[in-house]
C-alpha cells in the first residue's frame, strides 16, 4: 500500500509549476477546436454552390450538408470513451499533441476535398481527433490545480466555446468571400493547429503519471507503465458516485436544450419575423448576382424556374407561410412551381426576396451570434469564478448551486422570449443565454472534483458520450419531428421544460458534492 498525497488523488494543494503555461496552451487549443468546428457552418453556403462537391443535378443537397455535422458528432461522441481510457493509461500531452495535429490535418483535408465523400470522411477524421483531446484536457487541468481553483480554471478553458465559435463564423464567412474561397478558410486553420500540437510534445507530463510511476518503483514494478482499474470497474465506481451521476444527468438535459435550440433558433426567429416580396427585383437578383451562381458559373435557380416566378411577381409583403404557399400552392390554389422545384430552389428564392424594413436571415444570425458570444463569454467566466467564491465561503455544494439556480433563472426568460414580441424578445433571449451558459465552469469542475486522477479522463469521456448521445445528437431530430406535427413554437415550449429539470437535478446534487469531493481527495492510489 502506498500512502498518497493530494496529488495522487484529487489534485495538488497549490497549482503545480508550469500550470499557467499549460492552461494557456490548452485554452489556445480549445479555441481552435471550436474555430475548426464552426468554419464548416460558416462556409456551408459556399460549399453548397461548389460544382465539384455538388453538381447541378445533385439531390438532397441540404440533407448531405447536415450530415457533415452529424458525421463529426458521431465520431466525436463514440470514440471519446476509447481515447479517455487511453488518456488514463498513456502520456496525456503526447495524446493531445497527436490529436491536435491529426484534426488540423483533417481540417486542411476538408479544404482539399474534390467530392462530397471525401468531404464527409474528413469531418469524421476531425471528430476522431477532437475525441482524443476532449476528455483528456480537462482531466489534465484538474491534476495541475487545487480543488478551490478549478472553477475559474475550467471557466477560462471553456470560454473557448462562445469565443471560438464566434471566431469560426467570422473567419469562415469572411475568408470565403475572398479569392481564397471557402477552401482557404480551412487552410488557414491548419498551421496554428500544427504549431499548438507540436508545442504539446515539449510540455512536462502532468503529476498523475509521476505519482503512479513512483508507485510502480516503490512496489518493484518500475517500467511496467501506468495501469488503472478495468473499464467496467470504472463504470461501476462512477455509477455509485452520486455527484457524478446527477451532474451528468443535469448536463444531459442542458445539452439537449442548448444543442436543439442552437440548431434551429435562427430558423425559429426567421419563421416568426422574416417577410418577403416576390417581385421583379428578387427575380433579377437570382439571375445576376454572383451569390446565386455555382462555381462553374451556372445559375443556382434555372432560367425556366425564374420565368415561372415572373408570372406571379408582385409587391405584396408576405410572411414565410404566405411566401411558401405562393410558391407551392394550397389545396385550393395552384402554386408557381412544382413540388420538386420548391424542394430544390425555395431556399435561394427566399434569400433573394427579403422585404425591406424587416429582419433578414443575415441580420438574425448577427443578433444571435452577438448574444451568444457576449452572453456566453461573460457567463462562462463568471459562473466558474462565482462557484469558487461560494465554495471558499463554505456554501454547501457551491458548484451545483451555481449551475442549478442559473438554470432556474434562465427558464422564465427563455419561455418569455417565445411569447413577447421583437425587439424585446432579444433582451429575454440574452438573459436566457447568459444563465444557460452560467453552468459551464461549475458543471465541469464537479466532474473533476468528484473523480480520482487515475480515472478522470475516462470519466470525462463517459460524460461526453452520455450528454451528446442523449442530448444534442437527438434533440434536433425530436424538435424537428414535433415542429412538423405542430410548430417550432410548440417544440420550443416543450423542450424548455428540461431547463428547470436540469436545474433541479443540479440543486439535488448539492447535498452530496462536498462529501464526494472529500472522498476523492482522501482516496489514494494503491497497488
Amino acid at each position: 500500500m502506498h500512502t498518497g498525497t493530494a496529488t495522487d488523488s484529487a489534485g495538488p494543494s497549490k497549482a503545480i509549476p508550469g500550470a499557467g503555461w499549460a492552461l494557456a496552451l490548452l485554452i489556445g487549443i480549445n479555441l481552435f477546436n471550436y474555430i475548426d468546428r464552426q468554419i464548416l457552418s460558416a462556409t456551408l453556403p459556399k460549399i453548397k454552390r461548389d460544382a465539384t462537391i455538388f453538381p447541378s443535378d445533385a439531390q438532397w443537397v441540404n440533407t448531405k450538408l447536415g450530415a457533415l455535422t452529424t458525421a463529426f458528432m458521431v465520431a466525436y461522441m463514440c470514440l471519446s470513451p476509447v481515447f479517455g481510457r487511453l488518456g488514463d493509461r498513456l502520456s496525456r500531452w503526447l495524446l493531445v499533441g497527436v490529436a491536435v495535429i491529426g484534426w488540423s490535418l483533417a481540417t486542411g483535408g476538408t479544404g482539399l476535398a474534390t467530392g462530397y465523400l471525401i468531404l464527409f470522411l474528413t469531418r469524421c477524421l476531425v471528430g476522431i481527433g477532437e475525441a482524443a483531446y476532449g476528455p483528456v484536457a480537462p482531466a489534465m487541468l484538474s491534476d495541475m490545480y487545487p480543488v478551490d481553483h478549478r472553477g475559474r480554471v475550467m471557466a477560462w478553458f471553456y470560454v473557448a466555446i462562445p469565443v471560438g465559435s464566434a471566431l469560426g463564423f467570422v473567419i469562415g464567412s469572411q475568408v470565403a468571400e475572398t479569392s481564397l474561397g471557402w477552401r482557404g478558410a480551412f487552410y488557414l486553420a491548419v498551421i496554428p493547429g500544427l504549431v499548438l500540437g507540436v508545442l504539446c510534445f515539449f510540455m512536462k507530463e502532468t503529476p498523475r503519471h509521476r505519482a503512479q510511476e513512483e508507485l510502480a518503483r516503490v512496489n518493484g514494478n518500475a517500467g511496467a507503465g501506468v495501469h488503472g482499474p478495468s473499464y467496467w470497474a470504472v463504470l461501476k465506481e462512477l455509477k455509485l458516485n452520486r455527484s457524478f451521476v446527477l451532474c451528468c444527468a443535469g448536463m444531459t438535459a442542458s445539452t439537449f436544450v442548448l444543442g436543439g435550440v442552437a440548431t434551429v433558433m435562427q430558423l425559429y426567429v426567421f419563421e416568426r419575423e422574416a417577410r418577403f416580396t416576390l417581385d421583379t427585383k428578387a427575380i433579377d437578383r437570382l439571375r445576376t448576382e454572383e451569390r446565386f451562381r455555382r462555381s462553374d458559373g451556372s445559375l443556382m435557380v434555372p432560367e425556366a424556374v425564374t420565368n415561372k416566378l415572373e408570372a406571379g411577381a408582385g409587391p405584396d409583403v408576405l410572411t414565410l407561410t404566405q411566401a411558401e404557399a405562393r410558391l407551392k400552392g394550397t389545396p385550393s390554389t395552384p402554386g408557381l412551381l412544382t413540388e420538386a422545384e420548391v424542394t430544390s430552389y425555395q431556399a435561394d428564392i427566399l434569400d433573394a426576396s427579403p422585404a425591406e424594413g424587416y429582419l433578414t436571415n443575415g441580420a438574425i444570425g448577427t443578433y444571435i451570434g452577438g448574444i451568444v458570444v457576449i452572453g456566453g463569454l461573460i457567463a462562462t467566466l463568471l459562473g466558474g469564478t462565482f462557484g469558487d467564491y461560494l465554495r471558499k465561503r463554505g456554501v454547501k455544494g457551491a458548484y451545483f448551486q451555481v449551475a442549478g439556480w442559473g438554470m432556474v433563472i434562465a427558464f422564465p426568460f427563455f419561455l418569455g422570449m417565445l411569447f413577447v414580441s421583437f425587439p424585446l424578445a432579444w433582451a429575454f433571449l440574452f438573459v436566457a443565454v447568459f444563465f444557460l451558459f452560467f453552468n459551464t465552469g461549475p458543471a465541469n469542475t464537479i466532474l473533476a472534483n468528484v473523480t480520482r486522477s487515475e480515472i478522470r479522463a475516462t470519466a470525462f469521456a463517459i460524460n461526453i458520450l452520455v450528454i451528446h448521445a442523449l442530448g444534442d445528437a437527438i434533440s434536433p431530430l425530436i424538435i424537428g419531428f414535433v415542429s412538423d406535427l405542430s410548430s417550432l413554437h410548440t417544440a420550443f415550449v416543450g423542450v424548455s421544460m428540461l431547463i428547470p429539470i436540469s436545474g433541479v437535478l443540479w440543486i439535488w446534487g448539492a447535498k452530496y458534492l462536498d462529501e464526494d469531493t472529500a472522498k476523492a481527495e482522501a482516496q489514494v492510489t494503491s497497488s
